[in-house]
Parts: C-alpha cells; structure tokens; sequence
C-alpha cells in the first residue's frame, strides 16, 4: 500500500520552527470541495488533510511521526534521507518523542512552566485533536507515547503518478463508465500504487490496483506461468471494477436492511474501504455497529481493524483533492503519451522471438504494452498462449503484412531457450532450471556453479535438457501444449547384465535385433558377455524408454498396472522397485499413484520444506527477537550488502505439491494440502472442472466456505491425465509467486521473532512486509498449527531491488 507501515528516526531534525509548528501544528487545513457520490463529513476533514499533505509536501526522504488514532496530530516531520526506511533515525527519533511526551505529562502533573517545545505536544491534545474533552490531560500523552508511527512521505511518487495518470485516465474512465460506476474512483488506483501498473508490494499485491493472487481469480483475471492479468492495466481496471460492483450490491442490501431509507452516498464510504479490508471485513462493522461510517471508525474493533483500513477512505478523498489541485501543488506536469497501440490475437503458441523477428520491433517497445505477459515469456521459458491479445505500438500500416506472414508460418514446436541460456535480472539456478523442466542440480554440475550456485546477469549457462512442446491437434486445442523433456543428445538405454542371460535373450527383451545388439558392444561372433557387463541397447534412446516419466522421473500408475509389471517395463527388479517406494507384496496400487523407478531417481529441483526450513533456521540463529521487529520492520537498502549466499535459492524451493494417493475401501482417494494463495477456484480450474461444486460435495463445504491453509482437501479425479494437468498447473502459479517477487525483491535475511498477543500471520505479513506463502515456506510447521503467544517464528526480511 502507498502509505503502508514503516518507521523512521530522530528528533534533533524537526523541520519547522516551533513557533510556525504550534501555529498549525505541521498539517495546515485545506478547502475540500467533495462530490456527492463520495461525502467528506467535517468530522474527517482533519483526517483527509493529514494525507493531503503526506501526498503534495511530504517527499520520500522525510519521515512523520503522528498519532495512529489521529493522524493529524504529528509530532515530528523528520529528514532522514530515506522516509520511515532509515532504521537507526528512525529509532532514535520515536525513543525522542516518546520521551518528550513523558516528560511533557510529568510537567503538565506538577503544574510547572512548559518549554517550547512540551508546549507544542502538549498542544497537540487540546480539543482541535481531541473533541471528547476541554483540556489535554497527562494520560493521554503517556497513552499516546506507547503509539507512536511513523509515514514516509510519497510527494515524488505521486508526481510519477500524475505523469502516470494521463496515460491511463482514458482507458480507467472508459472501463468505469461500462461498469456504471461513479468517475470519482478514478482516483482509487493513487492511493494503491500512483498509477504504476508495474508496482508490485512485498505481501504480493500487484498492478495498478494491488490485486492479491487469491483475489484475482474471483475478479475473472488470469494469473498462471504465462499470463498474469494484474499487471495488464486494461484487464486489471475490469476486475476492480467488478469487484466494486459486487461490493456496492452487497453492502447496500445489508444497510438498507440494517437501516432502511440509507442513502448511495452514505454506503460510498464502506464501499472503497471495503477494497482494502474485504467486503466481509465492511459487512462484520456494520453487523457489530451499523451502516454509520464515522460510528464504524470511532466503535469497531478488530486486530484487523488497524491504520491503513481506517484512513483508507479518508486518503481516497485526500487523493481526489490532490489530482484536482495538481497544478496548484505540483505546477504544470508533463503528461505521459496516451496509450495507443494495434491489438493482434494469436491462433497459435508463439515465442516472443518470432514475435520481435516478424514485426521487426524490440523487447523494449513490445514489453512495456504487454505487461500481464510473464517473465517466463520474456525469458524465453514459454510461448505466448494462443488466443492471447498481443499489443503492438501503433502503425501507420497496421502491421496487415506482418501479421499475413505471421499466420503463414509453420507452429513452432521449440519454445526458445534451447541448449543455452542468457542469466537475466533475477534469475537463480533452481529458477532456471525450475522453468525450463529441467534439474537444478545438473544445471549447477554442467555449468560448474560451485555450491552456492552464483550466477551473473548476461552469463550464459548450458541447459542440460531443452524443453519441447508438441502442438497435437487433439481435444486440448492449440492452446493447450503437451509439455514433454528430451535430451539434447539422447544416450541409449544400458543393461546390467544378470546371471545366465544372453545376447540374445537380452536382445529379444528390448524388440532389437540380435545381431546389432551383439554389434553395438562388439561382442565377437561368439558373443559371450558375463554377469555385471553394462550392454548398449541399440536404437533405444533413454527418453524412449522413460517417456512415460515425469520431470522427477516417476512413473505415474495406470489402470491395469502391476507393480512387477512396471518394473519388467522399466528392466529393474520388481523387490527394489516394492522397497523403494515402500511397497509391501499385498500392496495395492492405484491409477494415479507415483512411483519411483530404480536406478531413475534424480535429485529434486530444490529442497524440500523441511530442509528449507532447516536452512532458515540456521541462518537465524544468531537473530535475537528485538532485532527481528525493528528489521522486519523496515529492512534498508544497506541489508543488501549482507545478503547470505544460502539465500540465494531459497525463493525458488517449493513445497511438495503433488497428489497424494491413498487406499480407502478399495478404491483411490486423491488429496492436496492447501498451500497460501489457493482457492477451490483454483482447484477447479486446475483439475479442468471448471465449477467447483464437485470439490465442495466431496469435502462437505458450504458454498461460502473459504479454503484453510493446511487442510487436506480430497479431489475428484478421473484420470491420470487430469492428475498430471493439475500438478503442472498448480507447481507453475507457485512459481510465478517467487518469480515475480524476485523481479522486485530480494530475500536479505531471516530473522527470529518472538510472537506477541493477537499477532496472526495475516498480521505478521502486514506488518513486516512479507507475502503469506514465503511465511510458510520457512515455518511449514504452521500450515497445521496456529500462532501461541510467546512462540519462536522465522520471518523473511525484504529489500528492493
């Protein structure tokens, strides 16, 4: 969020003479002129002046440290060189005023002369600030000093964001205008990211209008490895404005039911705050309250309930009021150039290569028009999906050759990427490899990373194995690749020769012929081999053979298997297939079901939770839990400089998220453990069901009922096919969470943290800036566990790039 949580430093720094502090107390008040669609009550007008001004005079190197529960009450504005981010300062500063306030109250209670400057704080509770009494009293400072925050100013992003906003005023009010919403909430998307549609937070909001990857998919916008809709502006303002539809239906019935004859305008309120806390959040006021927004912020408490909800409506008018004064703040701003681009839709899969070799034009006019397309795309680790609207700069010929020429063309069957691999911004080994389907712990032997695993933009690394996709004309449709691995050069398949074997009856196993076996190993005429000898099968390449496996090398069961009989399949030995997969000889298999092939098991491309876990822990041994708050709290660009090179990798781990198969009655069940950030939405999708009434009947959900992380939830699959559409679906969303957040951020620390009453993980990631699935990636033990008061947890500490 734009005025999200920080802290910052020092008291020797205050900006303005005490005489002139005193005189408006550091926020001058301003004439708002409101619309009707959203009112601004006189009671908020103090309020929406403390964000005017954070917005308008505040720049980044500033720090502000005011009362949480009346904004406007700023003890100090403070030049630190980087706002609230400058975490010595900032912590000198809050321990200054916090004095100051103590000492204040101690000279107001013995009726001694204040100074200058305890007069200024004591002012800040006379009834200006403070309506329910006459006269500050001592208490009120001493409360006031255990809360002290503190709010870097934004006046240079919200320039940005005015140059920003010509581009895409059109488009938004267009959007709006077809959603039948109120032109006002144009204004919505400063408060969230200043118009940047590339801003991206550390809890993993994205876009113009900060969408969660939970949320997206309820808002009807794509997010998978290609495409991720909450950074296409176009597509993002569509799911915002839908979701302010639907919030505005909802919030209106149960206010005119609480209260009947409640007014558009008087909902308007609980309406844009809803986008920051949920309308269930808006619909629990109300309910506890009622539909009175001033009753809602003064009564309604909730540990979510906390700062950024309850000014979120107040900075939505302070934004509005900002804009429409620009020239009198801002001067004249240079607007940026309106977006005017050719829309082609793809009918085929295709690299972004052809795409730049066919229209003749660079990676830095095409990426900046195609921003929901995702960093697999751009790095060459996927094609652009049939179907997909590709914008192109506009021209004069509207590119009707180009796209002729494009349509002519044979569909590519190799994604780009190849053989070699050029390290981008970003990029770590396991990532790669991860994208690419391919080991990462080969990629770091064929490339002769060391153990860390160092690479270097520009650095060009081997790819051990090259991804393929087939384009079948089949039911999946072009849009819908079969993703398969192959060799570069694939070896042939060897046999271990056993105990009274022959060439020939060797030969006859594999469907060869005798006498090319015999020639492949230069056996003689009288081909005699011995027990142990490793035999050439001729013309039977490796990934012939192990077609059927998947990226990990496991062989998914089918119907009709036998244990045995895969193992024949496979050439290995029916017992150490049983006992590598802790198979008793009663065991039961099941269409679905993995299983490891003897002799076929390669390393995973990363570590599992718990070993990820194990890392963390060491790394955050020496981290004592008051050092976990204040850096969580505001990690500093000079946290870069120490970064762990066990970190390195870490963002690129991911959790076991395979199906599980299980025997019950005689027949498979399938199940998942719910990771953060998945909804039965996702489910459905992801299994091609579509709806997700048939995952809701099978585990006795309401229709309402929202997915727990940690639960096992059972899923009805029909197929292996379905399984592995599933599984690939799911690891890739996963991926593109850690992919996207190394665009932005780098993981610089882990630090230990010693939980406090009505700490939540949701408050945690709030707090300390952090997205949900990297809290559990680190803690996997809390997917199954809630929070206990005085309890030891590990939290990621982020710096951006």
């Amino acid at each position: 969020m734009l005025f999200g949580i920080a802290v910052s430093s020092i008291c020797l720094f205050l900006l303005l003479p005490l005489e002139n502090a005193r005189a408006h107390h550091l926020v001058p008040s301003h004439p708002l002129n409101c619309s009707q669609d959203f009112p601004c009550p006189p009671e908020l007008h103090r309020r929406i002046d403390f964000w005017i001004q954070v917005f308008k005079s505040w720049g980044k190197e500033k720090a502000i440290f005011h009362d949480p529960e009346v904004p406007h009450r700023v003890y100090a504005v403070v030049e630190t060189g980087q706002g609230c981010s400058a975490r010595s300062k900032v912590k000198k500063a809050r321990k200054d005023i916090k004095t100051n306030l103590y000492n204040a109250a101690e000279v107001m209670q013995s009726a001694a002369k204040l100074s200058d400057l305890q007069r200024h704080y004591v002012e800040l509770f006379t009834p200006e600030f403070n309506t329910k009494q006459a006269n500050a009293k001592p208490g009120d400072l001493r409360r006031a000093a255990e809360n002290i925050r503190c709010q870097s100013g934004v006046r240079d992003s919200y320039l940005e964001g005015l140059t920003r906003f010509s581009r895409y005023s059109y488009m938004v009010d267009t959007v709006l205008a077809q959603h039948k919403l109120p032109a006002d909430i144009r204004y919505l998307p400063f408060v969230e990211s200043s118009y940047n549609p590339t801003a991206y937070s550390k809890a993993g909001a994205a876009g113009m209008w900060q969408i969660m990857p939970s949320t997206a998919r309820t808002l009807g916008l794509e997010l998978n490895a290609t495409v991720d809709e909450r950074l296409d502006p176009e597509a993002a303002t569509h799911g915002a404005a839908r979701y302010l539809v639907d919030a505005r239906k909802s919030l209106t019935k149960l206010a005119r039911a609480l209260e009947p004859g409640i007014g558009d305008a008087e909902i308007s309120p609980f309406v844009i705050t809803s986008y920051n806390y949920g309308v269930n959040g808006m619909r629990r006021a109300m309910k506890k309250v009622s539909p009175d927004y001033l009753g809602v912020l003064q009564k309604y408490k909730s540990p979510a309930f906390q700062v950024a909800v309850k000014n979120f409506y107040a900075s939505f008018l302070a934004a509005r009021h900002v804009t429409l004064n620009s020239d009198e703040y801002f001067g004249i701003v240079t607007p940026s150039k309106k977006l005017q681009v050719v829309t082609v839709v793809l009918e085929v899969p295709t690299s972004v290569e052809r795409i730049k070799t066919v229209f003749n034009i660079t990676e830095e006019n095409l990426r900046p028009i195609n921003l929901g397309l995702t960093r697999f795309i751009w790095h060459g680790w996927r094609m652009i999906p049939a179907g997909y609207q590709l914008k192109l700069p506009l021209n004069a010929s509207k590119y009707a050759d180009n796209i002729a020429q494009l349509r002519s063309m044979e569909p590519e069957t190799v994604a780009a990427g190849g053989k070699n691999y050029v390290v981008r911004r970003g990029d770590t080994a396991c990532g790669i490899a991860r994208a690419l389907g391919v080991n990462c712990r080969e990629l770091i032997t064929a490339n002769r990373l060391g153990r860390q695993a160092i690479i270097k933009i520009g650095q060009k690394l081997v790819i051990p194995k090259k991804l393929i996709v087939v384009n079948e004309p089949s039911k999946r449709g072009p849009d819908k690749p079969v993703v398969k691995q192959q060799s570069a050069t694939p070896p042939l398949l060897t046999h271990k020769v056993r105990k009274g074997e022959s060439a020939c009856k060797i030969a006859l196993r594999y469907g060869v012929s005798c006498r090319k076996l015999i020639s492949a190993n230069r056996l003689g005429r009288k081909a005699i081999i011995y027990s142990g000898q490793k035999l050439k099968i001729p013309g039977v390449a490796i990934h012939n053979q192990i077609a059927d496996l998947d990226e990990n090398n496991q062989y998914r069961v089918r119907k009709g298997d036998f244990a045995c009989n895969i193992a024949h399949r496979f050439s290995v030995s029916c017992n150490a297939l049983m006992s590598l997969n802790q198979l008793s000889k009663t065991a039961v298999i099941f269409p679905g079901q993995k299983l490891k092939i003897p002799g076929l098991e390669v390393p995973k491309t990363s570590k599992t939770a718990e070993q990820l876990a194990n890392v963390a822990a060491v790394i955050a041994q020496d981290s004592s839990a008051d050092d976990a708050a204040d850096d969580a709290d505001s990690s500093t660009d000079s946290q870069s400089s120490k970064i762990n090179p066990q970190l390195n990798n870490l963002l690129d781990t991911l959790p076991e998220l395979g199906v599980s198969v299980s025997n019950s009655a005689g027949v498979a069940v399938y199940r998942v453990w719910v990771e953060a950030d998945e909804t039965i939405g996702h489910y459905a999708d992801w299994s091609g069901l579509g709806r997700t009434k048939k995952i809701r009947q099978l585990n006795k959900m309401t229709a309402t009922a929202i997915l727990p992380i940690g639960k096992l939830i059972e899923l009805p699959f029909d197929n292996a096919q379905q399984i592995e559409s599933f599984e690939r679906h799911r690891i890739e969303y996963h991926q593109v969470l850690s992919e996207e957040l190394k665009t932005h951020y780098q993981l610089v620390d882990i630090k230990k943290y010693q939980v406090v009453a009505g700490d939540s993980v949701w408050s945690l990631s709030n707090q300390f800036e952090f997205p949900l699935w990297l809290f559990y990636r680190i803690n996997p033990a809390l997917k199954i566990s809630t929070l206990l008061q005085g309890q030891e947890v590990l939290l990621p500490v982020l710096s951006e790039i």
